[in-house]
């Protein structure tokens, strides 16, 4: 199968693409909004509440804005680069939901809960805790490659 084609299988398959897909295929968090499923050799993940997959996105949007400093962008035209996109992704969650202090350290942070108790805490994503946020983009650290054997 080629790229094209799989673009458009994946479209079909999924009209309501999860924002936080590359967060959760990571296995670092999760979302029980979200419904897995596999196209070729690849995992995706598609949202089963557009109300949920619309304050998600809104959500990510103020984010990377609020991360340009952090990510030492001037500007945000288009998507961003993989490595950068997982750090606003990971981070912000990880970050808010320890702010929240809601889940145990042991279990994944769920995106849906965490972005629902911070609207219930701040009143609106917009008034979420950018700042801190940002830095903890700022310091995040992705997993250590795996060592040859």
């Amino acid at each position: 199968m080629d790229e094209t084609e799989y673009r458009s299988a994946y479209k079909s398959l999924n009209p309501h693409k999860c924002v936080f897909e590359k967060a959760i295929n990571s296995r670092r968090c999760r979302c029980d909004a979200s419904e897995r499923f596999n196209l070729a050799d690849r995992e995706g993940v598609a949202c089963a509440d557009a109300i949920l997959l619309s304050r998600c996105e809104q959500y990510l949007k103020t984010m990377r804005e609020n991360a340009r400093f952090s990510l030492q962008l001037t500007q945000i035209n288009g998507p961003l680069p993989h490595a950068k996109e997982i750090r606003v992704q990971l981070a912000s969650v990880i970050e808010l939901n320890r702010l929240q202090n809601t889940e145990s350290n042991d279990e994944l942070p769920n995106i849906r809960q965490v972005i629902a108790t911070g609207i219930d805490t701040y009143s609106t994503i917009d008034q979420f805790p950018y700042s801190e946020l940002t830095k903890a983009i700022g310091q995040f650290k992705s997993r250590q490659k795996r060592q040859k054997r």
